[in-house]
């Protein structure tokens, strides 16, 4: 019969579990997410530029006691096929130790309930190692009193106090620490900003406050929801083993349409090409973004579309989601349903760029360049039917030798179409500025017609109907009264 050896580890696994692949941003996001779990109101991260340089975060939430705060500071205190509460954002039980210690040497955690006293346990990597002892080190009231923002956490009446000490891995060049330190915390406002969006705006209750060196966070929302001119779809629930996977998809507007704030907020991943794809929150955090999974492709005429995918912690297992919460993998027979959706969404972004301009109905506008697919390929040519064109060609139809050369400018014109320079701009995400028609241009432009379409012979309803649906004068406010203006003036 074999004989159980217990053989508990060694402390050098504590330097092992640093290099699970946390940056500084994410190792806060996961600081975060305990403090979302205790119902925490507001939570301050602090990180002042000093001699002794640390990093704290302080929520309000509901504390812990000395017991429920050593299990804390245990390794995997609780096991990911334990059933989490709906607002429990943890997953291994590992984040508090191996998110903080990828960043630090010294990992502090001070709480208190309400009306209870603060305790305080700290784990430090250069104890074990001198002691080679698996030893938590629980603070005396003398040391507690000395800790870092200690006096902000004795002033509420409950709520956790979340210490890193000895940033060797935060600030590895110590001549540049405070430099160092203001970009790093640039980067993870950012992302916080991202990560709990939902949270700060108050899309699940009452609004979350989070602040960095008392300046706050301010939510930033990829799908830019609140821009009149973004295209939501009705929202879709999946079934996956009794519970409830909700999507929604939503076509961002063309970057003509966006500010300078949401242009950089829906460049997540650099670019809008590479910010298209699946944004999987879990509890209404969001744990990956800009992916279609592989199930269908990046594509530059699919950039602006984005597809919010709501799961439950409760399907952690299926989606396959790490410790640190930023990859997951939808299961089979959601990639299905996801892929008929990816299919769909990205059809309407397509159409964004196919034409932006007003939707004016069912009416057909009169547009000044045809698209011709032929044969697998594509190019443009100038509509010769649009009624300027033809004002002009029949102008000219006493002139053979000049509607001769009007004929050769269109064909030199379209030949010379700067495909490859257009697309290169656009897949750089640059902002188009071309000339644009304004009132006065439109004026101008309406009373040169209106003179052709007196010597043409054209009545006025007919030299409206002619016009009002061509460019530039398709969609444009007051469209038809100038029209009318320009023609009785002209008479």
């Amino acid at each position: 019969m074999s004989t159980a050896i217990e053989l508990a580890p060694d402390p050098q696994l504590m330097e092992s579990i640093r290099a699970v692949g946390y940056t500084f941003p994410t190792a806060l996001a996961d600081i975060i997410d305990n403090s979302i779990s205790a119902k925490s109101g507001r939570i301050q991260i602090v990180a002042p530029p000093s001699e002794e340089s640390f990093v704290a975060i302080l929520d309000d939430g509901l504390g812990m006691s000395a017991e429920t705060a050593t299990h804390a500071m245990r390794l995997a205190g609780m096991s990911p096929t334990f059933k989490r509460g709906e607002t429990d954002l943890g997953r291994f039980g590992l984040g508090l130790k191996t998110a903080s210690l990828s960043q630090c040497r010294s990992l502090t955690v001070a709480s208190k309930k309400q009306g209870e006293s603060v305790v305080a346990y700290e784990w430090d990597l250069d104890f074990l190692a001198e002691t080679q002892s698996w030893s938590l080190l629980e603070l005396s009231p003398a040391e507690i009193a000395n800790l870092p923002c200690i006096g902000l956490l004795n002033k509420q009446d409950s709520g956790t106090l979340v210490l890193w000490r000895k940033l060797d891995r935060l600030l590895p060049d110590t001549s540049r620490s405070e430099l160092d330190l203001a970009e790093e915390l640039a980067r993870a406002k950012e992302h916080i900003g991202l990560v709990f969006h939902r949270f700060i705006s108050g899309d699940t209750g009452r609004p979350l406050g989070i602040s960095v060196n008392g300046r706050e966070v301010i939510g930033a929302d990829p799908m830019i929801e609140a821009n009149t001119a973004t295209m939501p779809s009705p929202v879709q629930s999946l079934s996956i083993d009794g519970k409830t996977v909700t999507v929604r998809a939503f076509t961002l507007p063309h970057r003509n349409k966006l500010s300078e704030k949401e242009i950089a907020t829906a460049q997540i991943g650099g670019s809008f090409r590479d910010s298209q794809g699946f944004y999987v929150y879990r509890e209404k955090r969001l744990v990956i973004w800009g992916t279609w999974f592989r199930i269908v492709p990046k594509q530059e005429l699919g950039k602006l579309a984005r597809v919010r995918v709501d799961i439950p912690n409760s399907l952690d297992h299926l989606w396959a989601l790490d410790i640190k919460k930023a990859q997951a993998m939808p299961p089979p027979p959601v990639r299905e349903q996801l892929k008929r959706i990816a299919d769909r969404i990205v059809a309407p972004s397509r159409r964004v760029f196919t034409y932006k301009g007003r939707n004016l109905g069912p009416t057909e506008v009169v547009r000044l360049w045809n698209h011709i697919d032929e044969r697998g390929e594509f190019h443009y040519e100038l509509n010769r039917s649009h009624p300027m064109v033809a004002s002009l060609k029949k102008a000219l139809q006493d002139l053979p030798h000049a509607k001769s050369l009007l004929e050769e400018l269109l064909a030199m014109a379209e030949r010379g179409f700067p495909v490859d320079d257009v697309y290169s701009r656009l897949g750089q995400d640059q902002k188009f500025a071309g000339p644009r028609a304004n009132e006065e241009d439109m004026l101008v432009t309406a009373r040169s017609l209106a003179s052709a379409a007196h010597r043409l012979g054209l009545q006025r309803d007919q030299f409206i109907e002619t016009y009002i649906l061509s460019e530039p004068f398709s969609g444009a406010d007051g469209a038809e009264e100038l029209l009318r203006s320009a023609y009785d003036a002209s008479a």
